[in-house]
């Protein structure tokens, strides 16, 4: 019986030994009823040929050379299945196809395979005119050099393939679905033709309408071709589909993280984020990058192996007579770990820690860096060394420059979302934001506010008005050095809300460049920060 066909190496580039077909052609003798019994075997090899056994239904298994093998079937097994399948005796009449095939017991031809196995549909047994798709695709594939040759091959392989889907076999869907991606990403040199490959996996929708797998590489055809909310439905689709099976295989969880990511993909350039729920985008973000067992605590490892360093660089650098300081290059350098330290958590997952605080572990370590690191240099040179409170005066002050900061943060927002609206059409989308700030009860709540709205501006201000701004200062001059770490921060920050950010950046950068140290930035920066968290939170609540 005929139990699977599948692809060979050059199609899903992996190996296969697994049974292709297996039948039993038994040698009846009326003069010896305990005659030995002999039948074949068929298996699927590597590059789609095939491959011959003999089996012997009486005694003990015999360990035949290729010579006697081919003899048994050339004398004996050839033809008798030839016979049978000239009386019209199934499954003679079509596993003959295979012989045909493969020129065993008389020359190949593959007219008379593809005759041979065109008369099992009759018998309802579409697999020899599968295995014939497949077969056909593998001498593409091997005819790759040769374009007339390749597109012939792939041509007949995909009528086939059609013409059994239209017949009702939906068996032929993975064939034909290979085709379609063969097709949609121009594999084997052939060209990149989207148009066709939606024909095809439209003829598999057709046989197989509720085919996941069909819908996920319709999605990646319509992301092609820019149809993104099509895209975005299909590959939601797929994914439910994928959601509702009870055991999972390995290949079911690689096609609905290739789902999930699909639909993520079609979201974020049809411009629609807010289709997509926060903690999904987390977790695939965090499943993108692989490192979700032991080894993912090599990444935080490493990075606190880069912060020492740097750490003992600046505390170099500070020694120094001359240098004041951590120089320009230096300061990118502790600017780029920063970057890495804070897409940690949305890239990997830590086992042992939850969400809670595997998310913001980077802004956690950096944070301690930079406090041993003020320790060393000694707080005044950042922060000033007058006392934190030093009358009520001061006090006013300070609270007055923090609320218009923060009214004029939201006014400016508000203008640039009015003003995004009108130029593209579309409302500003904040869902990315609301992957920071999102918190479920008062717990996370206090865990996000000492993160986003203490610990991240704390070390976003020693690195940007702080070490990049000094050095900026030091090898230009003030303005430069207000103009570029303000460009700098916002750009760091995303392009997306870069025009409010930039706002932000200059107010901070002022008040460093007035104040001459970072205690009033980072009053605001926190406050800011802060606000932005509560407003989230009972927002979310109500």
């Amino acid at each position: 019986m005929f139990c699977a066909v599948l692809m060979g190496k050059h199609l899903f580039r992996t190996t296969w030994s697994i049974l292709l077909l297996a039948v039993v052609t038994t040698l009846h003798s009326e003069e010896s009823p305990e005659k030995e019994e002999i039948g074949f075997t068929i298996q699927s090899g590597e590059d789609r040929e095939i491959r011959w056994g003999v089996k012997f239904s009486v005694g003990e298994e015999k360990d035949l050379s290729e010579e006697e093998k081919a003899r048994l079937f050339e004398e004996t097994i050839f033809p008798r299945v030839l016979r049978d399948a000239n009386a019209g005796k199934n499954p003679e009449v079509w596993q003959i196809g295979f012989f045909y095939l493969d020129g065993q017991g008389t020359g190949a031809n593959q007219e008379k395979a593809e005759a041979a196995f065109r008369r099992g549909l009759e018998f309802n047994h579409p697999e020899g005119l599968i295995f014939l798709v497949d077969y056909l695709q593998e001498l593409g594939v091997v005819a790759r050099a040769e374009p007339a040759r390749r597109d012939e091959y792939f041509r007949r392989a995909e009528s086939i393939a059609l013409e059994l889907l239209e017949a009702g076999f939906p068996a032929a869907s993975r064939s034909a679905i290979y085709l379609a991606k063969a097709h949609l990403f121009g594999w084997y040199d052939l060209e990149v033709d989207p148009g066709k490959a939606e024909s095809i996996l439209r003829a598999v929708e057709k046989a197989t309408p509720d085919n996941p797998s069909c819908q996920i590489w319709l999605a990646k055809v319509f992301i092609e071709e820019k149809r993104y909310p099509e895209a975005f439905d299909y590959a939601k689709s797929a994914q439910a589909t994928f959601e509702d099976i009870g055991e999972r295989t390995a290949e079911i969880q690689e096609e609905l993280k290739l789902s999930r990511a699909v639909k993520i993909t079609a979201a974020v350039l049809g411009g629609e984020i807010s289709k997509i729920d926060p903690e999904e985008f987390m977790n695939i973000s965090k499943e993108s990058l692989g490192l979700t067992g032991k080894r993912a605590w090599f990444v935080p490892v490493i990075l606190l192996l880069v912060l020492c360093f740097l750490l003992w660089r600046t505390r170099k650098a500070w020694a120094e007579e001359e240098g004041g300081g951590p120089g320009l290059r230096l300061s990118v350098m502790w600017l780029s770990a920063a970057v890495l330290a804070a897409g940690i958590g949305f890239n990997i997952r830590l086992p042992g820690l939850d969400n809670g605080v595997g998310h913001w572990i980077g802004a956690i370590m950096v944070t301690i860096i930079c406090l041993v690191a003020m320790t060393m240099v000694g707080w005044p040179r950042y922060f000033g060394s007058r006392p934190l409170v030093h009358g009520i005066k001061p006090i006013l002050k300070g609270l007055l420059i923090i609320v218009v900061g923060i009214v004029g943060m939201q006014l400016v927002a508000a203008g640039y979302g009015v003003l995004y609206k009108m130029v593209l059409g579309k409302a500003l989308d904040q869902q990315l934001v609301s992957l920071f700030l999102k918190s479920e009860n008062p717990v996370q709540l206090a865990g996000t506010v000492f993160i986003v709205g203490i610990a991240i501006p704390f070390y976003e201000e020693i690195f940007f008005r702080g070490f990049l701004y000094e050095s900026l200062e030091r090898k230009w001059n003030p303005r430069v050095a207000l103009i570029w770490s303000s460009i700098i921060f916002a750009i760091v920050h995303g392009l997306t809300f870069f025009v409010p950010l930039l706002f932000l950046s200059f107010a901070l950068g002022w008040l460093r460049r007035k104040n001459g140290n970072l205690r009033m930035c980072f009053f605001l920066h926190a406050a800011n920060n802060s606000f932005a968290v509560l407003v989230g939170y009972f927002n979310q609540a109500g």
